[in-house]
This record gives C-alpha cells, sequence and structure tokens, in this order.
C-alpha cells in the first residue's frame, strides 16, 4: 500500500511575505542595534537584496502579460530596475572597499539616472488605447507639463536652497537632484494611469507602483544630502526607505498579470472622479510652479529667472493642452456624426487610395478593422465608367452619380450607390483630397422593382376586372329580373297570408261566439237538472258533474280565444289607471283556496302600478296557474320591486323548467313543452300568450328564466303610477 506524502510544493506563500518580514526584522533591528555598528553597510545590503527581489519579481511577471506591447513595456520597466539594482551593488562594494560613500557623480548615479530614464520611457510607452491623433498630441503635454512642473519645484524647493547654504558645487547639487527630480515624474505618471484605469485591478497595481515610487523619491532625497554632508548619522533610514520602495514593486509585480476576481471588475461611480483628477493634474502642477513662483517673490523679494522661465513654458503648454482639448472635443463630435451615419463615407486621395472610412463604409464592404491598408476606390467601384475619369472629374468641380460598390477583389456581391464626390483642401498636401459618400440604394431598387411588378400586375388585373364586371353586369341584370319577380310572388303570396289570417282569425272568433251559446245552454240545463232532481243515482250525479267541469273548462277556453283575437283585432277594452299591486295579487290569490305555499314579497313602500284592473288581474291568474300545473309541490314566490320607473313582478317555482330554447316559444299560441297524448298536466297552450300579449298591450314586457331553486322564474315589467 502506497505511503501518502505531504505535497509541500503546493503551498504558495505571497511573494511578498518574505521581504515584508525582512522589513520588520530590520526596524527591530534599527530600535535594538548599537549604535557602533555599521548600520549604513547593513541597511545598503538589505536595500541591495530588496532592489534585487522586486526586479526579479517585475521581470518574471512580465511574461505573464499577453498583450506584446504591455509585456516590453513591463519589460523595459524591469530593466529599469535592474539598473538601479546594479548601481546599488556597485555603491556597497564601494562602501566596502573604502569605508565611505562615494562622491557625486559616480558610476552608481549615472546607473541609477539610467534606470530611472528607463523605467519612466516604458510608463510613458505603456499601451494605452488613443484613438485620435489628437489624444497622442495631449499625451505628449501632459508628460512635457508634469516633467517640467517637477523640474521647476526640484529647482525651487531642493536645488537652490542646497546652492544658496553652500552644500556642494553646483555639478553636486544638481546630481543629488536629478534622482529625485525623476522619480517624482515617475510618480506622477504612475498617478496618472491609476486615476484614469477603468479596470480595479490595474488601479491598484500602479497605485502600489506609485507609493513604491515616492518612497523611492525620498530615500534617494535623503541620499543625496547625506552624500553631499558626508555624514552618515542618517544610515538606516534611507536604506528603510529602498527596502519600502522593493516591497511595494513586489506587490504590483504579484498582482501583474494574474487573473484576480477584482481585475475584471469595473471600477465604482469613484472612477468618475478619478478621471477628472487626471484631467486637471497638469493643471494642478501649472498653478503650483506659478503659485511657488508668486510666494517666493512675495517673501524673498527677488526674481528667480529660471523659475519665470518655467512658469512661462508651463502657461504656454498648457494653453496649447487646452486648445487640444477644445479641437478634440470638436473632432469627437464630427467623429460620431459621420461614424453614426448609415451612408457610406471616406476620404481618398487623387489616386483613389483610401486614407479613412466609417465603419457603414467598412461594414458594407465587410472590411476588417479599419480597412486595408493599400485599399483604393478602384477596388471598389463597379460602374461602366472608368474610375479614372470619375476621379478626374471629381478632383475639377465634384461628381455625382449611380454606381455600384463591390467588396475588395470581386468579393461579396455588388450593391448600388448614389456616389458623391467632392475635393476638399488639405494644407498638409499640394494635392486635394476627395471626400466621398454613398447612400446605399438596395432597398430603394429593390422597392422600385417590387413597384414596377405590383403595377404590372394592377394593369392586368384591371383588365381581369372590366372584364368580369362586364360579366357581373350581366348575370345582375338577368338575376335582377328574377328577383323582381320573386318579390311580386312574394308580395301576392304575402297579401293571400294576410288574407287567410284574417280569415282564420274571424273563423276561430265565429266558431268561438257560436260555441259559447251552446255552451251557456249546457252548463245552464245540467245546473238545473242537479237542482230540481235530488234523487239522482250516484252515477249519473257524478257524470252530470264532469260533464259540467269539462263545460267550464271548454266555455274559458272560448273566452280564453275570443280575448286573444280581440287583442290581436285591436278591440280588446283596456283601461290604465294607477292600481295597488298588493290588493290586486290578494283578490287573484283568492281564487285559490289552497294556494298556503305561496310566500309573497313586496316592499312596504311599492309604488302604485299603472295597468288595466281586468288585464293584471288575467295576468297574475294565468301566471300563477301555469306555476300551480307543472310545479304541484313546492314553495311558490311572488316578489316586486321598483326599478327606473317601472314595476318589476317575478314569480318563481321550483319545477323542472323551462329549456332555454324552449323559453320563447312556450309564449307561442297552442305551444306546449309536453305534446304527447298521455300527459300529467294538460292545457291548451294559450295561457302564456295571452300573458305576453295583455303585458305589451299595456306597455311592458315579460320574459322567462331559472330561479334560484332551478325551477322557472317568469318575470314581467309594466310602468309605474305617475305621482
Amino acid at each position: 500500500m502506497a505511503t501518502m506524502r505531504p505535497r509541500f510544493h503546493q503551498i504558495r506563500l505571497p511573494s511578498v511575505l518574505l521581504p515584508a518580514l525582512g522589513l520588520i526584522g530590520y526596524l527591530l533591528w534599527l530600535v535594538a542595534a548599537e549604535p557602533s555598528l555599521p548600520r549604513d553597510l547593513i541597511g545598503m545590503l538589505g536595500g541591495l537584496g530588496a532592489k534585487a527581489a522586486a526586479t526579479y519579481a517585475l521581470l518574471n511577471a512580465s511574461n505573464r502579460v499577453a498583450v506584446p506591447a504591455g509585456q516590453r513595456s513591463w519589460r523595459t520597466f524591469g530593466v529599469g530596475l535592474a539598473l538601479w539594482t546594479l548601481g546599488a551593488g556597485i555603491e556597497v562594494t564601494m562602501r566596502i572597499a573604502t569605508g565611505r560613500l562615494p562622491a557625486l557623480p559616480s558610476v552608481p548615479d549615472w546607473l541609477g539616472m539610467a534606470g530611472a530614464m528607463a523605467a519612466l520611457a516604458a510608463v510613458i510607452a505603456y499601451p494605452r488605447r488613443v484613438s485620435e491623433r489628437f489624444s497622442r498630441v495631449r499625451e505628449v503635454l501632459d508628460v512635457a507639463i508634469l516633467a517640467l512642473g517637477v523640474a521647476a519645484l526640484a529647482w525651487l524647493v531642493f536645488i537652490r536652497a542646497t546652492l544658496a547654504v553652500g552644500l556642494g558645487d553646483p555639478i553636486q547639487v544638481l546630481w543629488s537632484a536629478v534622482g529625485p527630480a525623476l522619480d517624482l515624474v515617475l510618480v506622477g505618471l504612475l498617478a496618472r494611469h491609476m486615476l484614469r484605469s477603468e479596470a480595479r485591478g490595474d488601479a491598484t497595481l500602479f497605485g502600489l507602483l506609485a507609493a513604491g515610487a515616492l518612497f523611492l523619491a525620498g530615500a534617494e532625497l535623503g541620499d543625496g544630502y547625506r552624500r553631499l554632508l558626508g555624514d552618515l548619522s542618517t544610515a538606516g533610514l534611507v536604506e528603510l526607505g529602498w527596502m519600502a520602495a522593493g516591497l511595494l514593486f513586489i506587490a504590483a509585480a504579484s498582482r501583474l498579470g494574474r487573473p484576480h476576481p477584482e481585475t475584471q471588475a469595473s471600477r465604482p461611480v469613484s472612477s468618475r472622479v478619478a478621471s477628472r483628477l487626471e484631467a486637471v493634474l497638469p493643471i494642478a502642477f501649472t498653478y503650483a510652479v506659478v503659485g511657488t513662483l508668486i510666494a517666493d517673490w512675495w517673501l524673498s523679494k527677488q526674481v528667480d529667472w529660471f523659475m519665470v522661465a518655467a512658469a512661462a513654458a508651463l502657461s504656454l503648454l498648457l494653453v496649447a493642452r487646452q486648445g487640444v482639448i477644445i479641437g478634440q472635443v470638436e473632432m469627437r463630435q464630427y467623429a460620431a456624426l459621420v461614424n453614426s451615419s448609415v451612408d457610406l463615407s471616406f476620404i481618398c486621395d487623387k489616386a483613389g487610395e483610401l486614407l479613412l472610412s466609417n465603419p457603414a463604409l467598412r461594414a458594407a464592404l465587410g472590411w476588417s478593422e479599419p480597412f486595408p491598408l493599400d485599399a483604393t476606390l478602384q477596388d471598389m467601384l463597379v460602374s461602366a465608367r472608368p474610375a479614372s475619369e470619375i476621379l478626374e472629374r471629381a478632383l475639377d468641380k465634384g461628381w455625382s452619380g449611380e454606381v455600384a460598390l463591390q467588396g475588395r477583389g470581386g468579393v461579396g456581391p455588388a450593391f448600388p450607390v448614389y456616389l458623391s464626390l467632392r475635393p476638399i483642401q488639405d494644407e498638409r498636401r499640394n494635392e486635394p483630397l476627395l471626400a466621398g459618400t454613398a447612400h446605399d440604394l438596395t432597398l430603394i431598387k429593390r422597392r422600385e422593382s417590387d413597384l414596377e411588378k405590383a403595377l404590372a400586375e394592377i394593369a392586368a388585373a384591371r383588365t381581369d376586372l372590366q372584364q368580369l364586371n362586364a360579366d357581373l353586369e350581366q348575370k345582375v341584370q338577368a338575376r335582377t329580373q328574377q328577383l323582381e319577380q320573386t318579390v311580386s310572388d312574394l308580395a301576392r303570396l304575402n297579401e293571400e297570408l294576410k288574407e287567410l289570417d284574417q280569415l282564420k282569425s274571424e273563423f276561430v272568433a265565429l266558431v268561438s261566439h257560436e260555441l259559447r251559446a251552446p255552451l251557456t245552454n249546457i252548463r245552464s240545463g245540467i245546473e238545473l237538472v242537479l237542482e230540481r232532481d235530488p234523487t239522482l243515482v250516484t252515477s249519473v250525479e257524478e257524470s252530470l258533474r264532469l260533464v259540467q267541469q269539462e263545460t267550464e273548462r271548454l266555455v274559458g277556453f272560448v273566452g280564453t280565444i275570443l280575448d286573444l283575437s280581440a287583442l290581436e283585432a285591436g278591440r280588446f277594452p283596456l283601461v290604465l289607471k294607477p292600481l295597488d299591486l298588493v290588493d290586486v295579487t290578494e283578490q287573484v290569490v283568492a281564487q285559490f283556496p289552497d294556494l298556503k305555499r305561496m310566500r309573497t314579497t313586496f316592499p312596504p313602500e311599492l309604488p302604485r302600478i299603472r295597468a288595466d284592473e281586468a288585464g293584471l288581474k288575467s295576468i297574475l291568474y294565468h301566471l300563477l296557474d301555469n306555476a300551480m300545473k307543472y310545479a304541484p309541490e313546492g314553495e311558490l314566490s311572488l316578489a316586486a320591486a321598483a326599478e327606473n320607473g317601472k314595476i318589476r313582478v317575478s314569480l318563481s317555482d321550483s319545477g323542472p323548467g323551462v329549456p332555454s330554447e324552449e323559453r320563447e316559444r312556450i309564449f307561442e299560441m297552442f305551444h306546449r313543452l309536453d305534446s304527447r297524448d298521455e300527459r300529467e298536466v294538460y292545457g291548451h297552450g294559450l295561457g302564456l300568450p295571452m300573458v305576453r300579449r295583455l303585458v305589451e298591450a299595456m306597455g311592458g314586457a315579460i320574459r322567462v328564466e331559472q330561479s334560484a331553486s332551478a325551477g322557472a322564474r317568469f318575470v314581467f315589467w309594466l310602468p309605474a303610477a305617475e305621482g
């Protein structure tokens, strides 16, 4: 069984841990060491180790950068650190060999200046997307203002003051200030990159480098001061600054090229404030130099002509910078206008070679960004006229016309455009350029073709329509004659139907009227027999009473038919007057002695109803009679209410109800839901038709619907009496 070995090689300590521990140990040693020990030599050795570690870390980290231009910049920065480390090594060697620091200037000073210049070159050349020519000019002006401002402040604060107290000759003083000045310029450039970084990780990287350069500037300033004095009493503090700078450079190198989660994250809203600070940084340096010059003149009452020249140069550079910014803003507006246009735009020389183009042209021709370096107008122009002739006329007075454009080398289909070429004068050239705009006509040509096809189809359809119209007129004329004959026949049939209906009504009325007298005589005769002969056999008496009931039913049937005939003929006497619905209802209910299962719901303040008394009684009677026939059991509910100037009356039962398809037909004469010969409920189908005609004759309406108990509910409305 194999033994498990601890995998110590997978444990990776942070690259800044050991230098940080060394720095802490050096601080403790400075506090506890004896004054007699050579602190400067030990500190120089520690500083040399920190510089060497920073150089190795940065050169090793530059290999992780994917962008070639960025990799070159970081390697150049590492070379600068290597020169700085080499100078420190020579200085330590000279200190061990001679027992003192080398005089100014020396080989380590030259190497340190070369390292600072390499670092500055790396930061200045750091790749940053600059899409405008004015942006490159602004970059140069910003760096010049920053360098000149730092040089002027170094002169005023350090060099002039050092010369005034006589710490050394001008050459030595100048060399002692060169290193700190270059380091401060490096701090400013790194701070600009930190402020303009869009990603949080890049801002942190440049912030660490700027802090390291700041510590380096302080250490170089202290080293120059003590070398001018020849005093090593400050030993330890200068080396501490070198160690701190190396530690910060190592921390920056540990973040270089590594995909930290925060590296890809965008900076917060404060990045906008940082970008504004970066924009005003050159202005702040210029104001600082001018303000320092004025303060120095106010205090010393003397004019420093070097500072005056520096202030004037900074002012001129600042004015030029602001002019570049104004031109840059205006150029951006024009560039945005051209780039956002859907028309194809370009600039070419007299030979047709393209110099500039907008995204619409490149997208239409399928070119990569920005466009082929040797692309010419002849490559994309498809026209019956030679391109040289078009260019010659365009250079003279301009040219416009319809041509076709195609991808380079005939790649892709050609598409029609309306091309306009206008000459423009370029002060940098003796010969004019050509500005071209092309409007894509593909859609217009397609629409024109579709329109021509549509017009041809319309013409053909118009011819067919005219022929169809002629045929249709003939058919319409023949059909009209047929319809006229049909209408004439229908009118004749209608008159015949009216006559038949009139004859039917008269026949029914005549028959009913003629039946009334015999039925009355039969009823009277049976009543006399039953009253005068009490000795009748029981079976005979029952037969006579059955005949009497049927006679009464026939009399009612005949009366209903006569009333319906009178209503249809308009001869039914109706006297409309205000009536108390409660009183009329009680009189009708009294005709049904066994009607104890009915429940009435009338509001106490129910208005009077405007109706004919006999007609209203007939309506209620027929509705109650119908409900008792078809709902012999269960509760009957009679309710009334006033709404919108009318009285609504409803009668609900618990019977089988009326199907939805039969709710209109039950109001037709002689129509019954159950028309079988053997049925439980007999009737003639005249009650509900009588109810509807009476309700409508008195200005109301009636309908049937399903009640809450699934039975039938008859609802009718009659006008309410005024007042």
